[in-house]
């Protein structure tokens, strides 16, 4: 008897009984000196989203401040190959879905920290929505948000724009051009 219910046991966790599947979506773009990278993990069973990780990364290329020297406030007489910084883009080009609509403009981490903190910042006590900051230096900045859908209530997730569905979350991603894996 006992030989069976570990058989049994085996079975079910070989068989991945009980366990959540994901799908990882990402994809990059780049606006004058900043890239962007993101990545949505998404885990589910059978077709309900139990969590959802989402990390923007970015980098920012520029290593001189905007017609000046190194040290960013003397002029210098060598710019070849250096940028102002000035992202040349259109009228509602965006760098990802958090900064939209970007236009002639000098667009940095600073700006792009302000745009998370304005989009997500009032969430942070959201039951069930997390934010972590993993990087955060001149260059870098790197920040995850988790959403948990057992603990976020139906509102929240109106919201947040997601759905439990995944079929709905997948579609919603690959029609915005992201690869899915």
């Amino acid at each position: 008897m006992k030989k069976a219910l570990l058989i049994i046991a085996v079975i079910a966790v070989l068989s991945g009984c009980g366990t959540n599947d994901s799908l990882t979506c990402s994809t990059e773009n780049t606006l004058g000196n900043i890239s962007s990278s993101t990545t949505y993990k998404i885990d589910y069973r059978d077709n309900d989203v139990k969590m959802m990780t989402v990390t923007y990364e970015y980098k920012d290329g520029h290593t001189d401040g905007v017609g000046t020297g190194t040290d960013g406030t003397t002029e210098e007489d060598d710019t070849t190959g250096e940028t102002d910084g000035v992202v040349d883009g259109v009228v509602g080009e965006a760098l990802d879905d958090v900064v939209t609509g970007v236009t002639n403009t000098v667009l940095d981490l600073a700006d792009i920290r302000t745009r998370h903190n304005n989009r997500f910042g009032t969430y942070t006590n959201t039951d069930g929505f997390m934010t972590s900051i993993d990087t955060d230096t001149d260059n870098d900045y790197k920040v995850t948000y988790t959403y948990d859908f057992s603990k976020l209530s139906d509102d929240d997730i109106s919201t947040f724009g997601i759905s439990r569905d995944f079929d709905t979350m997948q579609s919603m991603y690959t029609s915005r051009g992201l690869t899915c894996k």
